[in-house]
This record gives structure tokens, C-alpha cells and sequence, in this order.
């Protein structure tokens, strides 16, 4: 009697242990297609940036970005943050650290946490016309992202088959602002292209309506290899 007592208490004692436990996904298995996440992922970009300072000052840099993805930890709510080292390089020999940002996967959103800003980057499912405020997360205004399309997308000699093009702004009134910004994500591969051409013409009387740009930035990155260290 005192035999089986022990035996049932111990049996009681695993179920409840393991009726405790939260259980997360294994990092090699979480679900992202367009997104993966594993240790050791790294992607390369060309980049071409053009910085405008002012009428008729602007300076021209044409370099190189790869990104790994270096560290994982768990966060508040138990979900894996990925740490992402990006590194800059002028001629693909010689890699410079730049700085560090996260990406993660919760509830069915990837967010990415860069220079003290998060945003929600996408969302499953990815269909076209999917619709969500990318701005979330942080304290900015509202701003809709929407997946515009899907399907092949073919960038310099590279030939991606499924792919989702996710449209974060687009805005020209021709006289005072351009915000034109999207990115393009490959399946099984992740960003394969980064688009942000943020300016702000001239608006003074003598050269309102010229598009004449005063300040802003163009950046433009494509994907030129990616895969595991």
C-alpha cells in the first residue's frame, strides 16, 4: 500500500512538472519561408547610396553589406530574438562591423528591431493585399505596410520563383516630398532586395515645384549571395 502510494505520488509529481513546462520551437524548425532563422545564415548585398545634404551637395558611395546571423537569446515572452551582425565592406575583402540588429517571429509577425526602432517587417500569411501597421511596435505614427505582389521576381542576373514584394510607402506630391520604400523577400532565402528613396524638395518660392531635392537619403541593396557560414 505505502509501495503503490509512492508510485502514484511520483507519477502525479511528472505531470504536473511537465504540464509546467513551456515548451518553445527548436531554432532549426520555426516556421518562416520567407524569413528563415537558423545560426550561421548570412546574406550579401551590393549597395548603392547617393546622401543629399543639401541643393546641389550630395555624395555618392557604392559598397557592399553581409549580414549574419550570429546569436539568439530568449526574450521577455519566450520567444528566440536573432542578433544580426552587419558588416560593410568596399570591395568584398576586407569587412568592417557596423552595428547589430534583431529579427524575430512572434505571432506570426517578423519583427526587426534596428537602431532602437522596431518595426513589423511581415506577416503570415503572406498573400497580396495583406495589410498591417508596420509602426506597431514603437511610437511613430501609423504606417500601413501591404503585400503588393507575389511570384517571380528576377533581380540583376539572379532569378528568384516565389517571392513577396511588401510596400512600406509610396508618396510624391511632386512639390515638397518623395517617400518611396519596399522590400522584397525570396522564399527560403529571406531579404533579397531593400528600396528607400526619402526626399524633401526645395520649397521656396523660387524653386517650388522644380523637385529640386534639399535633404534626404537614396538607399538601394541586392542581393548578391547568401548561405551559411
Amino acid at each position: 500500500m505505502y509501495i503503490l502510494f509512492k508510485r502514484q505520488s511520483f507519477v502525479l509529481f511528472l505531470i504536473f512538472i511537465f504540464g509546467c513546462e513551456t515548451y518553445r520551437e527548436d531554432p532549426e524548425t520555426i516556421g518562416s519561408p520567407f524569413y528563415p532563422f537558423a545560426m550561421g545564415n548570412f546574406w550579401e548585398y551590393s549597395v548603392e547610396e547617393t546622401v543629399y545634404f543639401g541643393e546641389g551637395d550630395a555624395e555618392n558611395r557604392s559598397f557592399y553589406y553581409r549580414d549574419e546571423m550570429v546569436d539568439q537569446y530568449l526574450n521577455a515572452d519566450n520567444e528566440l530574438v536573432y542578433k544580426i551582425q552587419r558588416k560593410s565592406s568596399p570591395d568584398r575583402i576586407n569587412w568592417f562591423n557596423e552595428r547589430i540588429f534583431t529579427v524575430s517571429l512572434s505571432r506570426n509577425r517578423i519583427i526587426r528591431q534596428d537602431d532602437n526602432l522596431q518595426e513589423i517587417i511581415l506577416v503570415y500569411p503572406a498573400d497580396t493585399g495583406r495589410e498591417w501597421d508596420g509602426n506597431a511596435l514603437n511610437n511613430k505614427l501609423m504606417q500601413t505596410f501591404v503585400v503588393e505582389r507575389e511570384g517571380d521576381y528576377i533581380l540583376g542576373n539572379l532569378n528568384f520563383a516565389e517571392t513577396i514584394t511588401v510596400r512600406q510607402r509610396e508618396e510624391d506630391d511632386l512639390i515638397t516630398i518623395r517617400d518611396n520604400r519596399y522590400e522584397v523577400f525570396a522564399k527560403n532565402i529571406g531579404l533579397v532586395e531593400k528600396y528607400y528613396e526619402v526626399f524633401r524638395y526645395c520649397s521656396r518660392n523660387d524653386c517650388l515645384g522644380e523637385q529640386i531635392i534639399q535633404e534626404g537619403r537614396f538607399t538601394h541593396l541586392k542581393l548578391i549571395g547568401h548561405g551559411q557560414m
